[in-house]
């Protein structure tokens, strides 16, 4: 029994006779099919020599060779070698020739294959790539190698949307903080979470309504790679208080009928009315006597700020009657 590969050549016999000096030896070889085999390179070979003297008799001898496939093909290109990729970066896997004792190149089948395998307490993008390629020659004879990929996802999702630049506004325009879009390597964009936060910033020695608003945005992908990204409002308090009630026209009056000052409301765009402080002032401004003269009255409204709106009534007191 002989490899496929391995068959010995057929030997040259000599053999003697009775009679003749000179014999004949002939050699043959024909193949034969083994009934059931199950590739074209399992079969047998039968050798004979014929030994014929000068008279025409003759000798056989036979020898039964069986030639079987038992090799399985070679890889001819080097398995790639194990490796860690980023889950964006995955190689695909290539093709790769093999070489067999028996089996022609072309008919040698080879099949690659790929499969997930997860890693335990790893999170979805983590895992690894078991690839196989099994060379298989006619006679089913099988070589199979094999490439583990380990798969991770270490990059954090980045936003696609702008993030608003660094702001100074009024205390009553102060925008609204918006939703911010992302992309991930790995992970599908319904699978990233953006957690948005505000946290309001007192500056030293500023009034109430003077203060920071640090606004961040934190994307997060399924593997926890985390990008953060920042936006500082600076929120001031220059706009003054408006009087709601109008102020008192300026009128002329007899010295024994001026009236009271009275007094006024306020509303400001930060703070609340009861935080509005109301200051009422009147001046005397003396005339040609004693009893005519005039009173400036004023309302000044403040805000915790010191922003201040001021109005003002002149009365001009006469005294007119006998």
């Amino acid at each position: 029994t002989a490899e496929c590969n391995a068959i010995p050549p057929q030997p040259d016999m000599t053999a003697t006779d009775n009679c003749s000096a000179n014999v004949t030896v002939v050699k043959a070889e024909r193949a034969e099919q083994i009934p059931g085999a199950i590739c074209a390179s399992n079969y047998r070979l039968i050798r004979t020599w014929t030994a014929t003297d000068e008279c025409g008799n003759s000798t056989i001898v036979q020898q039964v060779l069986t030639v079987v496939d038992n090799t399985a093909p070679a890889f001819t290109m080097p398995v790639p070698a194990d490796a860690t990729v980023e889950c964006s970066s995955i190689p695909a896997q290539p093709d790769l020739t093999a070489t067999d004792n028996c089996t022609p190149t072309n008919r040698i089948t080879i099949v690659k294959a790929q499969r997930r395998e997860d890693i335990p307490g790893a999170c979805v993008n983590n895992y690894r790539l078991i690839r196989t390629w099994t060379a298989t020659d006619e006679c089913g004879n099988k070589t199979t190698v094999q490439q583990v990929l380990t798969v991770q996802d270490k990059t954090a999702p980045t936003f696609t949307t702008s993030v608003p630049a660094d702001a100074t506004v009024e205390c009553s325009a102060i925008p609204a903080q918006p939703d911010l879009s992302v992309t991930d390597n790995c992970s599908a964009t319904d699978r990233i979470t953006v957690v948005k936060k505000e946290t309001k910033q007192a500056i030293p020695g500023a009034c109430a309504n003077n203060y920071k608003l640090i606004r961040t945005w934190t994307a997060t992908d399924e593997c926890g790679n985390q990008t953060t990204v920042t936006q500082t409002i600076t929120v001031e308090d220059k706009t003054a208080p408006t009087f709601t009630t109008a102020a008192p026209a300026d009128v002329t009056v007899e010295c024994n009928a001026i009236p009271v000052q009275p007094d006024m409301t306020a509303t400001d765009n930060c703070s609340a009315t009861a935080n509005i402080t109301i200051t009422k002032k009147e001046t005397r401004v003396n005339g040609a006597c004693a009893n005519s003269y005039q009173l400036i009255r004023t309302w000044t409204a403040t805000d915790e700020c010191g922003n201040q709106t001021t109005l003002t009534q002149t009365i001009t007191v006469e005294d007119k009657t006998a």
